[in-house]
């Protein structure tokens, strides 16, 4: 989703540490935000927006000079530039974003409050691997404490740190569900590399995940359950199977294709939109089917993949292939023998599945009827639940509005956080 590292430079001493509400605002679209300010070796900037459903995204740079303040959030395709002044407890100034109108931002000072919930960092381990992730625990009641049920959360494709599932956590944790966050290997403070890691190594690294919540004595051991978006829902069954502490699984955006096919329904979905022709569309076909069978089943030659580049690289559609030294190519060889259907007859645990009808990702309608199917012929006592978000994309989101922010589907949350309370 947003950003994968955070640094902060102070260039003169301004006492901005602390907890701002304010807005952004474009093109006649405001949206509240929150700026969360601490002092450690450094500043460092996170914001929350429930519009957006983000908390505690980083920003990736922070510069404080006299009274003016520059934060640059970097995000998958854009960069935005935050620029003004301070004045006592008001910040204000402007934003720009490549490709977007200009807008404006502006913050007050407000009191410090504690989040209402416990969080606590925790270390597990996966073999040689240190991965450290946040536990969110509910308050405990003054009578009567009981175990609570837990969530563990999967990351999807990606250097995605415990931050992309922080907004998620605190709605489970705010009613009364504990959550469990972390970084995927090689992200934050997590050891190992993403990039080189196999199913069967995100999968373990899940597992460790699960065992490790297991040992807290507020979790009820037997509510602890997944939830996985995009590539963690597509590797969910699998983590199920391998691990005696899955009572349930939230699989969103759960790819059921084989993975080849997966990548191709990605791809075309985005050259199509700039494929102005029938022969432009046909041609952008054949380009990325060849790129997937070169990536996904090893087509050794690529004199036709060169010759199609040639070809091709002055239409509208056109997108250069990834490096050779692109995580890319190793991710999909890994990737490439990924069954996912194998894994989920082997399941046998209540299952949501979630996708929005508009995903340009994953091919939702025939992924959760593969999977029903599946669950249908060789265990049909399992509780399978299909939820389809209408107009919603591969993120559960609906088109932007005019200042090109997002908008949550009203039944996205409800139908989400009622199935998980009714487990």
């Amino acid at each position: 989703m947003i950003l994968l590292l955070l640094a902060a430079t102070v260039l003169a001493s301004q006492n901005i540490s602390g907890d701002w509400q304010g807005y952004w605002s474009r093109a006649g679209d405001t949206m509240p935000v929150t700026l969360h300010i601490r002092r450690d070796s450094g500043l460092a900037a996170t914001f929350d927006s429930e519009r957006l459903r983000v908390s505690g995204i980083p920003f990736h740079e922070l510069i404080v000079q006299r009274d003016r303040l520059t934060m640059v959030l970097r995000g998958d395709r854009t960069t935005s530039t935050f620029s003004g002044t301070i004045r006592g407890d008001a910040m204000r100034g402007t934003f720009s974003e490549e490709g977007e109108a200009d807008g404006f931002f502006f913050y007050r000072r407000v009191k410090n409050t504690p989040p209402p919930f416990e969080e606590r960092e925790l270390v597990f381990n996966n073999g040689s691997l240190n991965l450290y992730g946040s536990l969110f625990l509910p308050p405990v009641p003054k009578k009567n404490a009981k175990p609570v049920p837990a969530v563990v959360f999967v990351q999807g494709s990606g250097a995605e740190g415990r931050w992309a599932s922080r907004f998620l956590a605190t709605q489970l944790v705010a009613r009364g569900i504990a959550a469990f966050i972390y970084d995927k290997r090689g992200v934050g403070k997590s050891q190992g590399d993403w990039r080189s890691a196999s199913p069967d190594d995100l999968a373990a690294d899940a597992v460790a995940a699960l065992a490790r919540v297991r040992q807290e004595p507020r979790i009820d051991p037997k509510r602890i359950g997944i939830h996985g978006h995009s590539q963690g829902g597509t590797l969910a069954p699998m983590i199920a199977v391998q691990s005696p502490d899955v009572a349930f699984i939230v699989a969103s955006a759960a790819a059921a294709l084989p993975m080849d096919s997966v990548e191709l329904f990605s791809l075309k979905n985005y050259v199509y939109p700039r494929a102005t022709t029938a022969q432009d569309s046909a041609e952008a076909l054949d380009y990325v089917t060849e790129l997937v069978a070169m990536a996904y089943r090893g087509r050794s030659s690529s004199t036709r993949f060169d010759s199609l580049v040639c070809e091709f690289n002055a239409k509208p559609w056109y997108f250069a292939a990834p490096a050779p030294e692109d995580s890319y190519w190793m991710f999909s060889r890994l990737f490439a023998q990924y069954k996912p259907l194998d894994w989920w007859a082997k399941v046998r645990v209540p299952v949501l599945l979630m996708y929005g009808t508009e995903d340009q990702r994953v091919p939702a309608r025939a992924s959760s009827a593969r999977i029903w199917a599946t669950l249908e012929r060789v265990a049909p006592q399992v509780s399978l639940t299909v939820y389809f978000v209408q107009g919603a994309d591969h993120t559960f989101r609906l088109p932007p509005g005019r200042g090109g922010w997002p908008r949550t589907p009203p039944d996205y949350l409800p139908t989400l956080l009622g199935w998980l309370q009714e487990r």
